[in-house]
């Protein structure tokens, strides 16, 4: 009775505060019942009115939102004989109640909270059961129960005394239900934080009322359901928002405080004499020059004016985009690279994920100078070139890699592409290591289903003695399934007890010792070792390479290792003028190389040729003897003649720093990897000084500037993932409408790294969203539009592995002419290499190195420092878009038309077109921006020279047709020069005008009949491929060709 007295008295108050606050919504809700459904109230109201009520609506908001939507139904004047049952939405809760989407959990379970996020994708419409009716199979008795979130509960027992029920789904009560997810804002989100999400939960009249990529806010409360793998079983469930109120809001970034004192200082930025300089410095100040392309992404960020619609109802789109064309500047992922520490690691060791933040030292080439390796890159399926040094030393990188390349006392950084045999390029004499703890092996037994387990030992660090072991039967042994066997010549036999005792002191093992008579050979003496254990984890012998795990180890294993490799299948010659030498041989020419590489622990200098590596230096040899040595007595003594016969040389080479090159040629296509090392911009590789590289740094930085940003990589993004999509819900149970990266990014900005890389059809699919912003989706029945109000800032790398300035962008790169018309500015970004611009780059980075860590604030105004602090530039560009919406002058506009129309006028006398009216709307747009860069709502003369002189500076970069020296926007827009076109024309006509003489006609005379109008052999020939590639012209027989368009008529 006292649960009803409390019940009867809440839905009192509730019906109080309803009839007085909600007397004419009431009314309007009994009228339009039942296609409006909800009454939605204001908490912060209730809690004015009834503030202990209002507490314990948010205590208790399951029991309390019964209370209110009876008293709702109770308050409501229905017309007579019409019932009225209205669900109460409540909003507007105090700040207490505010969650964000990462930090949903316990605490709030069956709790009310406001969260707010975007739609990522939303279900179709289903059917969800609310209230069922259970039938007795037995007795017929029927019986109602009410089902929470999809859970059906039978009833307990029949009056019968019997639990059987059927379930009589046509007679039950079904609702709409809609399933969406929810994930945190883009633009709250910094460093490379994933998202967090929620599932979100919607019923009835709360149904389709938001789209992927909206911004919602969420009242609602988190709930549990069992997990669908069975995690529910260990305790782990599924968490859901039961949405109860929905509210969509437009905000293109997040809601910024900005106080008085704040407003001013963001109004003083305008007044700076350099503005547009300071705010261009201060994107990526890190990186020295490409002023023109800093100053556009800024504007980028700033973004036209927004809102325009012309008169017939279209509207003007007010985003910037730019894209950057580079070069990857990497190496193959098998290039051993030299770390902080000495130890020897493949490149692609140092991370997994392309742009991953890493922290590693590695060393330069310059004793024990060491630089810290920030970032880690991945581009696959690039072309690469291998140069090769006249030690054996290699390379292979993409065509645009730099080496470090000396010419007497002049040191120059060149291209791989660019070095020609004869050259020298900069090595490394010695690399340092100060490693001496012991590397784990990470050995571990094999799991025996049957028989009695191995009482085979494996070592779990590897140190000199194992090392040994391993270093011998890499040289001279081999590795099974089940066994490590290794010969011993006859003449070695002292070796013998050495490496029996290793074997059973190291791996608790008596190896079997036997002998063998090989036909035509001399005898040989095999040992073995018969474990599955330890052949499972030398299992690595097999590929003929230093092991890794050598390499990462200090100077003690690895002078061990390669003692016995020498051992095993190495020589000593110390008698005959030229012919004095430590030999190592192999059929493998990588392990040669690995042994070269590690041989620089010591200092040694060795040369690999053949199937031979050789050490004849008189220094490096005697290095050998004193750090590595031999084993068996018989090379020992070889190795004090040859030491002795050193001593006498009177002439002997100091440390050799550079190498000639011997070999540079195209290698094929691999995944290239790379790692920024800002402060030093160089770093070891097989033995060879490196140049790193640093292309995407700037739209990384970018990403983290702008208010509101998505990053992704095309290599990895598909169409759909970067649009929008409708795909089967993971449970069958219908569709699903998801957004990608361009809707999640409205409003804001969307980065591509690698946009060549994406498909073709993938890229098609943003070619609507770039122009038109918006996203269609017809699939399934589903036809729907999203917004896509987003810039694009994409990054390219050209498909023959560089970027060639001859030839015109839209053959260098996958990437269709429309697509690339889209772009407002198109940045040509190549990595000049200058000793003096990398010195100064070095000092400029070492010094805020030595800031930190003397913990010392740079001087005001000092390079290091961006000229406005990121956390100002980004309340100052989203001030600044939020408040200035510029107009375009009359002055402003005559300047515009004055630029088209001299352009215009110069390509009719040239009989080119350097311009297109395209061209005019990016000019307007990158004005307007510019106007929003100084608060303004009038676009000046200034603005307008600004966009100007930046579209100059990318026609006279990216739009010139290479043959003629003159602007022409077909480079772009069409993919070819007009020159080129016309060229393709004529031959065209040639070919009809000589195939009107006879059916088919000769190559030969068609270059023959060309050359008479100015086209020469070899433009005549490239001319006639491309007309065959076309499907212009096609070829019947070798050597003949025919117009398609007889073919077609025949």
């Amino acid at each position: 009775m006292v649960g009803l007295g409390i019940m009867a008295s809440e839905v009192d108050a509730f019906e109080e505060f309803f009839s007085n606050a909600y007397r004419q919504e009431l009314n309007d809700l009994a009228s339009g019942y039942p296609k409006q459904r909800s009454l939605n109230a204001d908490w912060a109201l209730l809690s004015k009115y009834n503030p202990e009520l209002a507490d314990a609506f948010l205590k208790n908001p399951d029991a309390n939102l019964k209370f209110a939507e009876e008293a709702a139904s109770r308050a409501i004047l229905a017309p007579e004989g019409k019932t009225v049952r209205p669900h109460v939405r409540f909003f507007n809760l105090p700040q207490t109640a505010d969650v964000s989407v990462e930090y949903l959990g316990a605490e709030q379970l069956d709790k009310l909270s406001r969260v707010e996020g975007v739609v990522s994708w939303v279900t179709d419409i289903r059917p969800l059961m609310k209230v069922a009716l259970w039938e007795c199979i037995h007795c017929e008795q029927t019986f109602k129960t009410v089902n929470e979130k999809g859970k059906l509960r039978k009833p307990a027992i029949c009056k019968c005394g019997r639990r059987d029920f059927r379930l009589v789904e046509q007679s039950s009560d079904f609702i709409n239900m809609q399933r969406a997810q929810m994930q945190e804002p883009v633009e709250k989100l910094r460093g490379n934080r994933p998202s967090s999400q929620i599932e979100v939960w919607m019923e009835d009249d709360l149904t389709n009322q938001i789209a992927p990529g909206q911004k919602v806010i969420v009242t609602g409360i988190l709930r549990l359901r069992p997990s669908k793998d069975k995690r529910s079983e260990r305790g782990v469930y599924e968490k859901f928002l039961d949405a109860q109120h929905l509210h969509k809001i437009e905000r293109e970034f997040e809601e910024i405080v900005i106080t008085k004192e704040e407003e001013k200082e963001l109004h003083e930025i305008t007044k700076r004499p350099k503005l547009f300089e300071d705010v261009a410095q201060s994107i990526a100040p890190s990186i020295r020059g490409h002023n023109e392309l800093k100053m556009a992404i800024a504007l980028q960020l700033f973004g036209g004016t927004a809102n325009k619609v012309l008169p017939d109802g279209e509207q003007i789109r007010p985003d910037i985009h730019v894209l950057l064309i580079g070069d990857p500047g990497c190496i193959i992922g098998d290039e051993r690279v030299a770390l902080g520490n000495g130890a020897i690691v493949k490149i692609q060791e140092l991370g997994e994920t392309h742009l991953q933040e890493i922290s590693q030292p590695l060393l330069t080439g310059q004793g024990y100078k060491r630089a810290t390796a920030e970032r880690f890159h991945i581009y696959r399926s690039q072309p690469v070139i291998e140069v090769v040094t006249e030690s054996g030393k290699s390379i292979k990188g993409t065509f645009n890699h730099p080496l470090l390349v000396v010419n007497g006392m002049k040191r120059d950084w060149k291209r791989l592409d660019e070095i020609m045999p004869g050259e020298r390029v900069a090595v490394s004499a010695w690399i340092p290591c100060t490693i001496t703890a012991p590397v784990k092996t990470g050995w571990k037994p094999v799991e025996h289903r049957f028989g009695p387990r191995s009482k085979a030992k494996l070592p779990q660090t590897l140190d000199a003695e194992t090392a040994a072991f391993l270093g011998y039967v890499a040289g001279d042994g081999w590795v099974t399934r089940t066994r490590v066997a290794f010969d011993v010549n006859s003449e070695e036999q002292d070796l013998i007890p050495a490496l029996t005792r290793i074997a059973r002191k190291k791996f608790g093992l008596e190896p079997k010792v036997r002998r063998e008579q090989r036909p035509g050979k001399k005898p040989m003496t095999v040992i073995d070792l018969h474990s599955v254990d330890v052949a499972a984890n030398l299992q690595f012998l097999r590929e003929k390479r230093v092991p890794g795990i050598v390499m990462r180890s200090g100077n003690k294993v690895a002078a061990a290792f390669l003692s016995w490799l020498f051992e095993a299948d190495g020589c000593v010659f110390s008698k005959g003028r030229g012919k004095r030498a430590i030999q190592f041989k192999s059929s493998e020419i990588e392990f040669l190389r690995d042994a070269q590489t590690l041989l620089l622990r010591f200092g040694v200098h060795s040369r690999v040729n053949g199937n031979n590596l050789a050490i004849r230096r008189a220094g490096s040899i005697r290095k050998f003897a004193k750090s590595i040595g031999f084993q068996s007595a018989k090379k020992k003594a070889r190795l004090a003649e040859l030491v002795a016969a050193c001593s006498s040389l009177q002439h002997e080479r100091g440390k050799e720093l550079s190498e000639r090159v011997v070999s540079a040629k195209p290698a094929g296509v691999a995944d290239v990897f790379d790692v920024e090392v800002p402060s030093a911009k160089r770093f070891i590789a097989n033995g060879i000084i490196s140049h790193n590289t640093a292309k995407s740094t700037i739209l990384e930085y970018v990403s983290h500037l702008a208010p509101k940003s998505v990053f992704v990589s095309g290599g990895a993004a598909s169409g759909v993932g970067m649009t929008a999509s409708a795909e089967k819900d993971k449970d069958g149970e219908g569709w699903i409408l998801k957004a990608g990266a361009m809707v999640l990014a409205n409003g804001g900005i969307a980065i591509i790294d690698e946009f060549d890389k994406m498909q073709d059809e993938d890229r098609g699919s943003i070619h609507e969203a770039m122009e038109q912003q918006k996203i269609s989706v017809a699939k399934a029945g589903i036809v729907t539009q999203f917004s896509a109000r987003t810039a694009v800032l994409a990054a390219a790398n050209p498909k023959e592995g560089r970027f060639d300035p001859n030839t015109p962008p839209a053959g260098q790169f996958n990437i269709s002419p429309a697509l690339l018309s889209r772009f407002d500015l198109i940045f040509a970004i190549k990595d000049v290499i200058d000793e003096k611009r990398d010195r100064d780059m070095a000092e400029h980075i070492l010094a805020g190195h030595r800031f930190a860590s003397q913990k010392q604030a740079p001087p005001e105004g000092h390079p290091i420092l961006p000229r406005i602090v990121p956390d100002t530039l980004r309340k100052y560009i989203a001030y600044a878009r939020r408040t200035a919406h510029p107009i375009l002058t009359d002055e402003a506009m005559e300047k515009i038309k004055e630029f088209y129309v001299d352009l215009r006028q110069i390509g009719m006398k040239e009989n080119t077109f350097p311009i297109t009216a395209r061209q005019i709307e990016g000019i307007i747009r990158l004005a307007e921006a510019s106007a929003k860069m100084r608060l303004s709502d009038r676009v000046e003369v200034q603005d307008t020279e600004r966009a100007i002189n930046l579209v100059k500076f990318v026609l006279e970069a990216v739009y010139v047709d290479k043959t003629t020296g003159k602007l022409d926007s077909d480079v772009i827009n069409i993919g070819k020069p007009k020159s080129r076109i016309d060229k393709l024309h004529s031959m065209m006509r040639i070919i009809n005008d000589l195939s009107t003489k006879t059916d088919l006609v000769s190559k030969d005379d068609a270059v023959r009949a060309a050359n008479e109008f100015g086209i020469d052999e070899t433009t005549a020939i490239r001319l006639l491929s491309e007309l065959e590639r076309q499907g212009d012209l096609y070829s019947p027989q070798a050597g003949f060709i025919r117009p398609t368009s007889k073919r077609d008529r025949a």
